[in-house]
């Protein structure tokens, strides 16, 4: 294989604190075994197609433009929102030049005359996105949904001929999971030898997001999971030939409890064609104003219901209103961005010890949710074992999923120009150069009797959000 050849293996949904020997013994042992990045951390909102989006650009979503998984996206649809879950409205998007807007994983390789293969369980506009121009640049992508969802789709009709029909979808996914395993090691490997590959699997999020953070359904899925991984490691050990040098497991997000529903659209209805609700919502005006945007904040401010409140355009802590965050503060303010973002107010210290916030559809009470900033939803696993990782080691210094990217390139040997991830050197057995400085900021903003609170590391002008969390008066 290629010197630096890399497989990413991704445990949808998973928390740091749920990746332990009890509940996934060959993961807890991976990452013990090669570089624990211990302070790895999602972005916002973290939702699974804009992390994904990160991933593969090593951008936050203020640079590469994903900035929601479903949000109003006037140039590409009209009278309803875009969905990146649909591969249609991306590839809608893609057409118009208006999808990603830093160059990906794929292309890197792609224009370095290497190969990227993308095997995965996740839902199709996910899978898309973690190589968006696959079938311009010849790269293959194997989706549990089916040849239509697939690059090309005559190979993956081919590989479901030789291994027989994908099973069923399920919570647990395990069935599905084994055999994409399966079709990682018995077909793109031996027979496409991409210099990077990405194994996503969905569960736990699948499992989660029905049945709750901590239900037993969930650990039997995680257990599943990490079955599954297991097999992937005992064929990395023992085929020398036809594998990737290393492998680099990861998370997108984690999860925490919807303990109530709330409908958000119910309570603005003014907002009407203008609002995109849920966990996390925007509000993308028509005819955008600061008086406006101060309207909305004033309302949302008195609102016990509503958490972080986040507005573009401002000094890169405040937003443009008072009492709100900038969107840049998070990795945000794209032009694509809303002109009001918030979540629903989520409990910094809850009975339950998951942690719980209010939600807005997409999920039955005591499901699994994500989205904002509490820490069970950006504290990921990331750990890298290989020849290019340093064995046994622990680092506690701080990252995120932009990271990445720039990581993966460094260890190919390739450029990783115009990222705004780092190179995780101090997980690397030949670093580049020293490990950078961080600095901890607190970002607290203010209206009426709504308070907020984000904990943030700083490296060279990049924040990196550790948690967040807000308090309401009364």
């Amino acid at each position: 294989m290629r010197p630096g050849s890399t497989l990413i293996v991704t445990f949808d949904g998973l928390r740091r604190d749920r990746a332990t020997p009890e509940l996934m013994p060959n993961l807890a042992c991976f990452m013990a075994e090669g570089t624990d990045f211990t302070l790895s951390r999602s972005v916002f909102p973290s939702e699974t197609r804009v992390c994904i989006s990160s991933l593969v650009t090593g951008c936050p979503p203020g640079a590469h433009g994903i900035v929601a998984n479903e949000f109003i996206h006037r140039a590409v649809v009209q009278g309803r929102t875009f969905n990146t879950a649909q591969q249609e409205d991306l590839r809608a998007a893609d057409a118009a030049g208006l999808l990603l807007d830093r160059a990906s994983l794929g292309e890197r390789l792609a224009a370095a005359g290497e190969t990227m293969a993308v095997v995965s369980t996740g839902m199709p506009g996910a899978t898309l996105l973690m190589n968006h121009k696959a079938a311009a640049l010849g790269h293959f992508v194997f989706s549990a949904y089916g040849p239509a969802a697939s690059v090309p789709s005559a190979a993956a009709e081919a590989v479901i001929q030789r291994f027989g029909p994908v099973p069923q979808g399920a919570t647990p996914n395990t069935a599905r999971l084994d055999y994409a395993v399966q079709v990682l090691t018995e077909h793109v490997y031996p027979m496409l030898r991409p210099a990077l590959a990405i194994m996503w699997f969905s569960d736990p999020d699948s499992t989660s997001h029905r049945f709750g953070v901590l239900a037993a359904e969930t650990a039997e899925s995680q257990a599943g999971a990490d079955r599954a991984f297991g097999s992937v490691l005992d064929w990395w050990r023992a085929s020398p030939e036809n594998r990737p040098e290393n492998i680099l497991v990861m998370s997108d997000h984690g999860q925490i409890t919807g303990r109530e529903e709330v409908d958000v659209a119910a309570l603005l209805p003014d907002l009407a064609g203008e609002l995109v609700p849920g966990y996390v919502s925007s509000v993308h005006f028509h005819a955008p104003s600061p008086a406006r945007q101060a309207a909305l904040v004033e309302l949302l401010s008195q609102a016990p219901w509503c958490g972080l409140i986040f507005t573009p355009g401002g000094d890169g802590r405040t937003g443009a209103i008072p009492g709100t965050f900038d969107l840049s503060a998070v990795g945000g303010g794209h032009a694509r961005a809303a002109d009001v973002v918030f979540t629903l107010a989520a409990d910094r210290d809850s009975d339950d010890p998951a942690g719980s916030c209010l939600f807005s559809r997409s999920i039955k009470q005591g499901g699994g949710i994500h989205g904002g900033v509490q820490r069970g939803e950006l504290s990921t696993v990331l750990a890298g074992a290989g020849p290019a990782f340093a064995r046994t080691r622990r680092t506690s210094l701080p990252c995120w999923l932009p990271d990445i990217a720039p990581t993966l390139l460094h260890i190919l040997g390739l450029p990783a120009g115009g990222m705004v991830g780092r190179v995780l050197s101090e997980g690397l057995t030949a670093p580049a150069g020293k490990p950078p400085a961080f600095t901890t900021r607190t970002l607290e903003a203010q209206a009426g009797p709504h308070r907020q609170t984000l904990h943030q590391w700083v490296r060279d002008g990049v924040a990196i959000t550790d948690h967040g969390w807000s308090s309401h008066a009364g």
